[in-house]
């Protein structure tokens, strides 16, 4: 999800409010198909499918939450849905978030009217996230983070930081440039200094010296580390956090490398290549098999191929060096 397509999302749904705000005034159904189900889903939440997203939640007591989002079948947050400028805590809104939660598991409830959109820890009466999509764009993008399907899943309910610029002569400062310090993956192919303060690197401008040692450790999107012994184990490390966040599956193999006459799989549901050979270091990584065997900078670069045939952003995988 580059940070731009948010962007213009936020604007298109300021765009829909200005436009169809009579309408979406007197629907609630309308308000969730014209502006709730676009931002979710371009969160990371498929709203269309049921093991993310199930809308109608019913609850003992008869009652029913009009969306719950889950993690691999376990409901992870509410949000309950207003229509248009309908007060958000007004009659029992905030009792049933927390009332839904608990019947739920959630961690956290959102009250919305498409608009307006406060986070709620689960027991907590206090917003601990409030944006307006009418407000200014940018920062509205920042605070819609928290909502970010991987973050969510991982815990880690919070605001994206303010993008910081690293501008290379003072008369070409763009866009490109900017260093994206926040928890999700926001940003498309930025371009960063080649260590940070810590010796961290990204994946996308890394490239491994001859003779050089391999990373100590990996750096997730979501913060999550791991320690690395070997070039090999980058690779797995990277397709384990990629299927325990449901951003690769069975559906999206076999990966293959950028070559139109390649014939070796990286990553597939079988350990064997298109042409029947067998992999020669295979790993089983929760129901998928990592091929191992390859040299350094060849692991590096189907690292990366891995996560770019995914629609995610090698450079929000770090790594450290020794």
């Amino acid at each position: 999800m580059p940070l731009e397509s948010l962007l213009e999302l936020v604007k298109t749904l300021s765009d829909r409010i200005d436009k169809h705000g009579a309408a979406l005034r007197q629907s609630e159904a309308l308000t969730r198909y014209t502006l709730i189900d676009p931002l979710l889903h371009e969160l990371g939440w498929d709203t269309a499918n049921p093991d993310m997203v199930i809308p109608e939640y019913r609850v003992p007591n008869n009652q029913i939450a009009d969306y719950v989002l889950q993690d691999n079948g376990h409901p992870v947050m509410v949000v309950e849905s207003k229509k248009l400028d309908e007060p958000l805590q007004s009659g029992k809104a905030l009792d049933q978030g927390i009332l839904y939660c608990a019947h739920t598991g959630s961690k956290h409830f959102v009250l919305t009217d498409g608009r307006l959109w406060e986070i709620y820890e689960a027991s907590n009466t206090t917003p601990l996230i409030r944006f307006d999509v009418k407000d200014d764009p940018a920062q509205a993008c920042l605070n819609a983070l928290a909502l970010w399907q991987p973050s969510v899943m991982a815990g880690q309910v919070s605001v994206g930081r303010t993008p910081v610029v690293k501008p290379t002569e003072e008369s070409q400062v763009q866009q490109s440039q900017a260093t994206y310090d926040a928890q999700p993956i926001v940003s498309s192919v930025p371009v960063l200094s080649h260590t940070n303060e810590e010796d961290w690197q990204p994946l996308s401008i890394f490239r491994p010296g001859k003779g050089s040692s391999p990373p100590t450790e990996i750096l997730f999107p979501d913060n999550r580390r791991e320690s690395i012994k070997n070039w090999a184990q980058i690779p797995v490390e990277v397709v384990r956090w990629l299927t325990n966040m449901n951003l690769l599956g069975a559906a999206d193999c076999p990966i293959t490398g950028n070559s139109p006459r390649s014939f070796r799989h990286m990553v597939h549901t079988r350990a064997v290549h298109s042409n029947g050979d067998q992999f020669t270091s295979p790993t089983e990584v929760n129901g998928l098999y990592v091929e191992r065997h390859d040299n350094r900078v060849a692991l590096r670069n189907k690292t990366v191929t891995i996560i770019e045939h995914v629609g995610q952003d090698p450079s929000q995988f770090k790594v450290r060096l020794p």
